[in-house]
């Protein structure tokens, strides 16, 4: 199916509301909700007959069995399936994709639009392990200014040949959240596959050791010395690998632009996701490197004018890299949301997470990633991954109004 075909839609989910927002996001993102079931049974039933290109189903639907599951992947229907809580402990035996209830309806319909081009077809079976380092493979050398050696190209995305991607995470100044971010999305990335490593690039001195209990002494100085091995500096994190970033302000002095670039390269060469968490301002060698560019910015006026007046600088560096927003710690009705935070950057929101404070004070004090820490936001940075994992999923990028919106924005507002 051609990406213009208009995609039918057999929705299953048997929440009013879920129905009602998804009825709506869907029909914006061009797709056309052909019918809609409200139990496993009739889900099967109407899934029989013609004119159904993909199912929307939720896990939570009534009887909706193993059985039921089954007999859409023989059929040879693509299903998404919407899970309440961890998407993992959803089942679907057949081709698809499960994603949080909670995702937006831009993450949904490219979800959909992906089953549907796969069509029956299995997916294809996961490397086993082929991006995550190697316990017995010998010390990889860094070489002193030069990329690392060739990287397995089954993991590179268009139009690059060379080893995994890198997800740079990027803010303006202030503290709107970036590296709770970078570490959350680095162990929920690592959830879904192996070979996640987090890079700690803020070379004013960076948070990432303290945060996870490492040992900050290790990591990217060590590592940009000649004679420098990847595997005496990476430090195991929860379900990731680490490569801490600069103790010190004073110790990036030493750190040159080509064995920047050639850190970046050696990770990428050795893992399928490399989450770089940069510095304000950003090292220019990992955004060159970038194959995908979050902006983090909280939902307050100055987070966003910060973020606004950081990201002409960041995108001109970040060359061919995909950008996105996220819009970190919004809450209530004072803040703005994320059609608002969209339009004042011209960029897509990609996720927007809550405001939890007693969930981000038991992450500092266990030093764990904010989504072990459990509550509501949870949920919210589980659907920014999930976003993540779905190829082409934000919506075309927007003009960014004028700056007197961010000026005098707040005061017109209702």
């Amino acid at each position: 199916m051609s990406a213009q075909d208009e995609l039918r839609v057999l929705l299953a989910v048997g929440d009013r509301a879920l129905e009602r927002r998804l009825q709506q996001e869907l029909a914006s993102a061009g797709l056309a909700v052909c019918g809609r079931c409200l139990d496993g049974p009739s889900l099967l039933e109407r899934a029989a007959g013609t004119g159904v290109d993909v199912v929307l189903a939720s896990a939570g639907l009534h009887r909706l069995s193993d059985g039921v599951l089954q007999a859409l992947s023989e059929r040879g229907l693509p299903l998404v399936l919407l899970a309440g809580g961890s998407p993992g402990a959803a089942r679907l035996p057949g081709p698809g994709r499960v994603l949080p209830a909670s995702a937006p309806g831009a993450i949904v319909a490219a979800a959909l639009r992906q089953a549907a081009s796969a069509g029956a077809r299995p997916p294809a079976p996961a490397p086993g392990g082929a991006g995550a380092p190697d316990a017995e493979a010998p010390p990889a050398a860094l070489p002193a200014g030069a990329p690392a050696g060739p990287a397995d190209a089954a993991h590179a995305p268009p139009p690059r040949a060379r080893g995994g991607r890198v997800l740079a995470v990027a803010s303006g100044k202030g503290a709107p959240g970036k590296t709770t971010i970078a570490i959350s999305v680095a162990a929920l990335l690592a959830e879904r596959g192996p070979g996640v490593v987090l890079l700690d690039a803020d070379l004013r001195g960076g948070n990432v050791a303290p945060y996870l209990d490492l040992d900050p002494r290790r990591g990217l100085v060590g590592l940009a010395a000649a004679g420098g091995r990847l595997d005496s500096e990476l430090q195991p994190g929860p379900g990731f690998r680490v490569l801490a970033g600069v103790e010190r302000p004073e110790l990036a002095a030493g750190l040159r632009e080509e064995a920047l670039r050639s850190v970046v390269e050696a990770l990428r060469g050795r893992f399928e996701t490399v989450v770089a968490d940069l510095g304000v301002p950003p090292a220019a060698e990992v955004l060159r490197a970038a194959d995908e560019l979050l902006l983090v910015t909280g939902a307050d006026l100055v987070s966003i004018w910060n973020a606004r007046t950081a990201l002409p600088g960041v995108r001109e560096r970040a060359g061919r890299a995909t950008c996105h927003a996220v819009l970190n710690r919004r809450e209530g009705r004072e803040h703005y949301d994320a059609g608002e935070v969209g339009r004042a950057l011209g960029l897509p929101v990609l996720g927007v997470v809550r405001e939890e404070r007693e969930a981000a004070r038991r992450a500092v004090a266990r030093q764990i990633p904010l989504p072990a820490a459990g509550g509501r936001v949870t949920e919210d940075l589980r659907a920014l991954a999930a976003a993540l994992s779905v190829p082409d999923a934000a919506a075309p990028e927007q003009a960014p109004l004028e700056p007197e919106w961010l000026a005098f924005g707040l005061a017109g507002r209702s």
